[in-house]
């Protein structure tokens, strides 16, 4: 029996060739595209889930709750010592410190030839990282590896770009930056799941220790190292019920009461799974994802999936009319409605499994695309194992379901009468159902097409506005501390280069995570310690000058070059309206533990992402903590500049390394998590738009074709052209303009809420509306009018001898 009904099944599909098509290739793309994003939302939901204890693994983060209402991913060194002797239920704690922004590091051979590259990838790790974190090693002993100073654990790759194929065990890597030598103690493995812990290399943190200040990590407001805290089990509510106490005896100054420190600061426990998808908090490890993404991605692939059901149970709904004779015979010879519920449930199985078949295709050759376009690493493979080919099959079963529930369950109610005659009931619930799911169709389209066009604009809206400074033609030079030996005459050779307009030195690029420090008038009413922290940056006298930012109160810092005498600091508009400093200039201030004059005030620029707004900023002046050499270049000249810069650093520097990035480019990475959402956005409007014209246009072809005698009549009475193609496609363009009219307040309602997360944001004005509304009814229209041309031109001779 059932051999049979495939047979059935496989003929009738043959004989519709062009519907069979239509079906095959629209669930084909659904499953395809559903495969991705499955495979997208697994691997970005399985963040650090790989870990042994992650369920008892927590980071511990810093909120505050008075002036101050940061919310930091960082803490201070002492914190987690402290945490381990006060609290029993923290059984182990590991701290992280990020490196410098940048480290140059090299290695010698025995033949004298050095590699050196810039990294960016490293940390400053606890003794016990390894075996807390259980990160598998290669080579190394996990106890021992980071225990003693100047050792470093360095990941595969890390190993083979330095040292090739040889053991690295024992090998001396050179940090240029600070002189120091590191001995490679051990290779990590290769873990088999994402983490937010993602480096290139650990150096142990009694490293750190031996060759900083001793006060600085007794400072309880250096907020500097990231802490994580293994519980031991079952003991994660008592312990977060003994934090607030923890909290105010940490925090408390002397006179200081707990309920005083609790007023103003909070500790929290963030399990480490929840970090990638729901944490942007300050002083990240690194840029983290949203979940809000995920579920962008989910609700797209459902919709998706959802559209290439509607167009088979469309499609299959309007065929089973030519097969009424078919199924009236059936049942007068017998034919349970199960079985015939069967029957065409196998059809839609069958369907199903040919466009799998086809979907995998498309998977494969999609694959490149969607990894260069997601900066994912997929691999075809991955979908060869249990797991993956149990949701595979559970999602051809769901859709076979989906596709063929409805459609089998209306043909097994036709009168058996009513059928061998051929009747069709027009007032039939079918045809209701179907003009609702063309309707569904559209209005998924639309808002699809909506949606686009707002995140489009979005998109051109971070790109394309006056951050208040000119980012265009700027190339930053990294300064590594052997280059400050020969500055001046640095600076000398890059000028003898005409093409170079300007030049100067900062401690922080925009687009950079600027440092917070403690600042305060000396003057101001309020305690130093209850005033919030501004962003600082430290750099020379040139630095307005070259990013063409205007001081609108006071002047400009003047050169103390080369010895540094005073201090002087200049702030944004939003740093004077934050301390309420009616006359900032010629007051004294204290920025951290320096205290200089304020000598002016520069309008408000955007040096950070435009996702919020201008926040305070104070300058102070010492180009010697700068990091980067900035130069401002002629455009037409910008290739030919660079090129030079490379020849002149080599020259002065041939122990050195010459990186630079382009500002510009350096600003356009803040918004590479909504780029790529916008490029995905478009694919899946692509193909939701795809996917419903190929529905509506097989809908169209066969409901035209059961009217080509009307046609004929109609045209041998004088009908035009013209007359009959609106005669047949008005109906459909109707459920199109229907579909519109309720898309579009589902689509500005999702897209204001997606507006609200940004500072600078774009007005969903009628042009939104419109463009969405006239692309998918030209969609319709074009989609309807190809079939209604081609019938409206035949033969009416011909027209009226079909059957």
């Amino acid at each position: 029996m059932l051999k049979n009904y495939f047979k059935i099944a496989w003929r009738n599909l043959w004989k519709n060739k062009s519907f069979s098509l239509i079906n095959i290739l629209g669930l084909a793309l659904g499953i395809a595209s559903s495969l991705l994003i499955i495979f997208h939302v697994k691997e970005e939901l399985n963040y650090d889930k790989g870990f042994s204890n992650a369920d008892r693994i927590f980071r511990v983060t810093q909120e505050g709750l008075g002036n101050d209402t940061r919310h930091w991913a960082a803490t201070p060194f002492p914190l987690g010592t402290m945490l381990q002797k006060d609290l029993p239920e923290v059984e182990q704690i590991v701290r992280l410190h990020k490196l410098y922004p940048y480290q140059l590091l090299s290695y010698t051979n025995v033949k004298g030839e050095a590699k050196r590259f810039q990294e960016k990838g490293g940390l400053f790790a606890d003794s016990n990282t390894l075996k807390m974190f259980d990160f598998p090693l290669l080579k190394g002993n996990a106890d021992i590896a980071l225990s003693k100073i100047n050792s470093v654990v360095i990941s595969e790759q890390f190993a083979r770009k330095y040292f090739g194929d040889d053991d690295p065990i024992g090998k001396i890597l050179q940090d240029e930056k600070v002189k120091q030598p590191l001995t490679v103690t051990g290779v990590l493995k290769k873990t088999s799941f994402n983490s937010h812990l993602d480096f290139d290399y650990l150096v142990s943190m009694s490293t750190l220790t031996a060759y900083m200040n001793q006060e600085m990590f007794d400072r309880r407001t250096w907020s500097g190292f990231h802490t994580y805290v293994m519980l031991r089990e079952g003991s994660v509510q008592k312990a977060a019920s003994k934090i607030p106490a923890f909290t105010g005896s940490f925090y408390a100054e002397p006179g200081q009461t707990i309920s005083q420190v609790l007023a103003s600061t909070k500790l929290n426990l963030q399990p480490i799974t929840s970090i990638h998808l729901h944490s942007r908090l300050e002083k990240e490890l690194r840029p983290n994802s949203d979940i809000t993404y995920i579920y962008i991605f989910s609700v797209a692939a459902f919709l998706i999936l959802l559209l290439a059901s509607v167009n088979f149970v469309n499609v299959f709904t309007a065929q089973a009319f030519n097969r009424m004779k078919e199924i009236g015979l059936r049942k007068v010879i017998g034919a349970s409605k199960s079985q015939l519920v069967k029957q065409f449930l196998g059809e839609s199985l069958l369907t199903t499994i040919l466009a799998a078949v086809l979907a995998l295709g498309l998977f494969y050759e999609a694959l490149p695309f969607y990894n260069e376009l997601t900066d994912k690493n997929f691999r075809f493979d991955q979908l060869i194992d249990f797991q993956n080919l149990l949701l595979l099959g559970g999602l051809i079963l769901l859709i076979a379901l989906l596709s063929g529930a409805y459609p089998a369950w209306f043909v097994a109610k036709f009168n058996p009468v009513n059928s061998l005659k051929g009747k069709r009931d027009s007032l039939s619930t079918v045809n209701v159902v179907r003009k609702s799911l063309i309707v569904f169709q559209f209005a998924v389209a639309v808002f699809m097409i909506f949606s686009t066009v707002v995140v489009y604009r979005q998109m051109k809206l971070f790109h394309n506005k006056d951050l208040g400074f000119d980012k265009e033609q700027l190339v930053a030079v990294t300064m590594y501390e052997n280059m400050w030996q020969k500055f001046g005459a640095l600076l000398g050779e890059l000028k003898k280069d005409p093409a170079i307009e300007e030049t100067s030195v900062t401690s922080t690029l925009p687009g950079e995570r600027f440092s917070m420090l403690s600042f305060s008038p000396v003057n101001a009413a309020t305690g130093a310690e209850d005033l919030p922290g501004t962003r600082t940056l430290m750099c020379d006298e040139d630095l307005l000058k070259t990013l063409n930012v205007p001081v609108v109160q006071g002047r400009n810092f003047v050169s103390q070059f080369p010895q540094i005498k005073r201090n002087e600091f200049i702030l944004n508009e939003a740093a004077v309206k934050l301390y309420k400093m009616a006359d900032p200039v010629g007051q004294q201030a204290i920025l951290d533990i320096d205290t200089g004059e304020v000598v002016g005030v520069i309008k408000d620029f955007n040096f950070a992402s435009l996702h919020s707004s201008v926040e305070p900023l104070v300058l102070q002046y010492n180009p010697y903590r700068a990091n980067y050499l900035l130069l401002k270049v002629q455009p037409e000249k910008l290739k030919a500049s660079v090129a030079n810069m490379a020849i002149v650093m080599k020259q002065m520097y041939p122990e050195s390394l010459f990186t630079y990035t382009f500002l510009d480019e350096k600003l356009d990475q803040l918004y590479s998590s909504e780029n790529k959402m916008s490029q995905i956005i478009q694919l899946f409007a692509i193909l939701a738009i795809f996917i419903s014209a190929v529905g509506l246009f097989g809908l169209s072809a066969y409901s035209i074709r059961l009217r080509v005698k009307e046609v004929g009549i109609r045209k041998t009475l004088g009908a035009s052209v013209a007359g009959v193609v609106l005669l047949l496609s008005k109906d459909f363009v109707k459920l199109v303009a229907i579909a519109i009219v309720i898309a579009w307040p589902i689509a500005w309602w999702a897209t204001s809420r997606w507006l609200d997360a940004f500072a600078y944001r774009v007005d969903i004005g009628w042009l939104v509306f419109g463009m969405s509304g006239l692309f998918a009814l030209a969609v319709g229209v074009t989609t309807v009018s190809f079939e209604a041309v081609k019938a409206a031109v035949s033969d009416p001779v011909r027209s009226l001898k079909a059957d």
